[in-house]
């Protein structure tokens, strides 16, 4: 009987003592996997890929300028946040957001990925670290965003704006400084040649490298609106127009280019021709053969059609150019030709009066 009750009462330390132990080894796995999860947790936010991920989700076209802001990018002097968060939107859509490792400048010291928008890169992010967490793992956080060698590829990241000398030339609204400069003083044609007579017109030649959207460029002279043209992001700025001036000279333009023309077929003297021109102009023309040669000795008639005077550029009030075009219609008895003709005259005035000082046969 009393070895029973004996064996009842070991039993019943045995199963107490089993269940304290299961108690305390259900705690220590319990503290184990908290512990354990809070260390993958930790692991987990310590990579450079966690920070990234939170990161390429705000590359939205809700959220791409307020991330901007908080990064305190400035893309480059000429662009706001603004302006580029709204190239960045034309970019996004509804591509998906992914990044990579950039080749050559990713250490895990220094994480930095190329973020794209589809197949197609639009930014480049650089991390830094932003302290420890509990089991000593870095933790990362935005560092820089940068758009070099990302722009859009109709800017090629640089261009180029050929402009008046004494120009103001602005992109987005922010005027171009000397510092910009890559070619000063520079001779163009038609105006190669007038030197002698006036003050010579050159151009500036600014490079601007960086720009991540097509910019938006104007230039102004003298109150004048200037026009631009651009081909392969070399912006090239017109001298301005002058409409009253070509209307009290289109006849004096047209007048010495159908002398041009009756001279070339043997109906005009070259003194009526060159005794309006001087240097360089009177030179060259005293030069062209003065009788195309197959209508020496024959019966013709000619007419001026499609006159047309375009192009019409004023450098100062001394010099001025333009382009001349028309259809001389010769026509002999056992023929007839049309010479479509296109000359670039350049006006210098001197001593009072104007005369043409540069003359180009396009």
């Amino acid at each position: 009987m009393m070895n029973k009750k004996k064996k009842r009462k070991n039993m019943s330390k045995f199963k107490r003592f089993l269940l304290i132990y299961s108690g305390i080894l259900a705690a220590a796995m319990i503290i184990c996997w908290s512990v354990l999860y809070v260390f993958i947790k930790d692991y987990e936010q310590g990579r450079p890929t966690y920070a990234m991920d939170k990161i390429t989700k705000k590359f939205t076209a809700d959220n791409v300028e307020k991330l901007l802001n908080d990064s305190g990018v400035k893309a480059n002097e000429f662009e706001t946040n603004e302006k580029v968060a709204e190239y960045l939107k034309g970019k996004l859509g509804t591509e998906q957001i992914t990044y990579k490792k950039k080749n050559r400048e990713y250490s895990e010291s220094n994480p930095v990925y190329v973020v794209y928008a589809g197949d197609t890169a639009i930014a480049k992010v650089s991390l830094q670290e932003d302290g420890k967490n509990g089991f000593k793992f870095t933790k990362w956080k935005l560092g820089s965003i940068s758009f070099d060698d990302y722009s859009d590829k109709s800017t090629n990241n640089a261009i180029t704006i050929s402009a008046p000398k004494g120009s103001k030339v602005s992109i987005n609204g922010v005027e171009v400084s000397d510092n910009y400069i890559k070619q000063d003083d520079v001779e163009f044609s038609p105006c190669k040649h007038v030197a002698s007579y006036v003050s010579e017109p050159l151009r500036t030649i600014y490079e601007v490298s960086g720009l991540i959207a097509k910019p938006e460029i104007k230039a102004e002279m003298s109150g004048n609106q200037l026009e631009i043209t651009n081909k392969n992001n070399a912006y090239t700025i017109e001298y301005p127009q002058d409409e009253e001036l070509l209307s009290q000279m289109k006849d004096d333009i047209m007048g010495i280019a159908r002398n041009y023309g009756k001279y070339i077929i043997n109906r005009g003297s070259l003194s009526s021709l060159t005794k309006r021109m001087v240097g360089y102009a009177n030179e060259y023309m005293s030069d062209i053969p003065a009788v195309w040669a197959y209508l020496y000795g024959k019966t013709y008639t000619y007419e001026f059609n499609n006159e047309n005077i375009s192009n019409f550029r004023k450098y100062s009030d001394n010099c001025f150019s333009c382009d001349v075009y028309y259809d001389l219609y010769v026509d002999w008895k056992d023929g007839n030709k049309t010479y479509n003709t296109s000359v670039t005259y350049t006006y210098v005035k001197t001593n009072g009066a104007w005369y043409v000082a540069d003359f180009i046969l396009n």
